[in-house]
């Protein structure tokens, strides 16, 4: 018979075993209960990181269409030497010397409407947008509207301005490196068109004020021109103040020979009888040259009762006058010749060129869309929004305990 020290290891033993086994049941119940949580995180790591890296990474190396930019750089200039500094200066600082405006003028005509317009017609660019040879989610909607086409044109070109160096930038981008190029060389040959038409408007429209301002100056030099011919038909004179001039002559000579007959005269009827042969001849010739001198007289300075002819010293004046008038005419011509040249040469000298600095390039490796990058991008903001998730998840059911 056992005695009871004999059986108390016994006990002891039973009940180790027995603990033991619960511990091992209750560890087996939290890792059969631990094991669907671990596999829905996995299953969420892949449904929300790894599904989408390995969808995007399909349709980069299967489906998408690569794009390829041809670029260009060009720069505005004008003739106008006007800003200070030697025309090999201003070229190598475009920037430092120039107006900025007319760059900015073209960068904006680059990205606009009729720029993408002109292309359409040109080389059918919304169709070549639309064509079916390339994937869906590169190419334009076959039902795309005006606006649409005009926001995927400027989502595939850029156009930058160098404030500094004046340089304008341009990149285009296409499915082609070929039809790229022929995007950035059609774009830089329109955009010269439009730099010239704007400067040749401006100046055509300087030059033709100044046209406009000489062509009614030659107007009034021709009407005055035209009134002292009339006047010189109408009166038959020629010149009225050269006509005064010799009427006065004239006048002068027989005054003076009327002063030595007088004189004659006086002496002669100191020894000769007054009823004398030459006392008469004598008085003859002083009434002969008095009324001679009244005649000319009259027509220096009277009024004819025959013809009613106006007086020659008011035909004089009136002559001044217009002589005065075709004068001031004459100098109003000649300084509208002046500025007519002047404004021609400033016209020249405001004339704007678009230059072309580099020419377009055609691509050997294509520029978009840049795989690499996307796809890290993608992972990272899959990852993070994972986080975020769990995180809010795990806050959730802290609350709920």
């Amino acid at each position: 018979m056992e005695t009871a020290e004999e059986k108390m290891p016994v006990a002891g033993g039973m009940r180790a075993r027995s603990t033991a086994n619960k511990i091992l049941r209750k560890l087996s119940a939290v890792s059969v209960a631990a094991a669907p949580v671990r596999a829905w995180r996995w299953s969420g790591l892949l449904l929300f990181v790894l599904m989408p890296i390995l969808l995007v990474s399909g349709y980069y190396l299967l489906l998408v269409s690569d794009r390829y930019v041809s670029a260009a750089q060009l720069i505005v200039k004008d003739n106008s030497n006007s800003q200070g500094m030697s025309s090999s200066l201003g070229f190598l600082i475009p920037g430092m010397g120039g107006d900025s405006q007319d760059a900015f003028l073209v960068v904006n005509y680059i990205q606009s409407l009729d720029m993408a317009l002109f292309l359409d017609d040109e080389l059918g660019l919304s169709e070549y947008y639309k064509s079916d040879s390339y994937d869906v989610f590169s190419r334009l909607p076959a039902d795309a509207s005006q606006e649409d086409y005009l926001e995927y044109y400027r989502a595939h070109i850029g156009v930058g301005f160098d404030e500094v160096t004046g340089i304008i930038s341009i990149e285009m981008q296409a499915f082609e490196p070929a039809f790229a190029k022929q995007l950035v060389e059609t774009v830089i040959r329109k955009s010269e068109d439009f730099v010239n038409a704007l400067s040749n408007q401006l100046a055509d429209k300087q030059v033709s004020f100044v046209r406009s301002e000489l062509e009614l100056a030659q107007g009034k030099l021709r009407a005055s021109k035209q009134e002292i011919l009339d006047f010189q038909n109408r009166n038959q004179v020629v010149s009225p103040e050269e006509l005064t001039k010799g009427i006065s002559a004239i006048i002068h000579g027989l005054e003076t020979k009327l002063a030595e007959l007088r004189a004659k005269l006086t002496a002669a009827e100191t020894y000769l009888h007054a009823g004398s042969s030459q006392v008469i001849s004598l008085r003859a010739e002083i009434d002969s040259l008095e009324q001679q001198i009244d005649a000319e007289r009259v027509r220096l300075v009277g009024v004819s009762d025959e013809n009613g002819e106006e007086r020659l010293n008011s035909l004089n004046a009136h002559f001044q006058n217009m002589q005065l008038d075709l004068q001031f005419a004459m100098d109003a011509y000649q300084a509208s010749l002046t500025a007519l040249e002047t404004a021609r040469m400033e016209a020249s000298g405001k004339l704007k060129h678009l230059m072309v600095i580099s020419q377009p390039s055609v691509a050997e490796d294509a520029e978009y869309p840049h795989k690499l990058y996307n796809l890290v991008s993608l992972a990272i903001i899959l990852l993070l929004l994972f986080g975020i998730g769990k995180m809010l998840v795990a806050s959730i059911r802290d609350h709920r305990v």
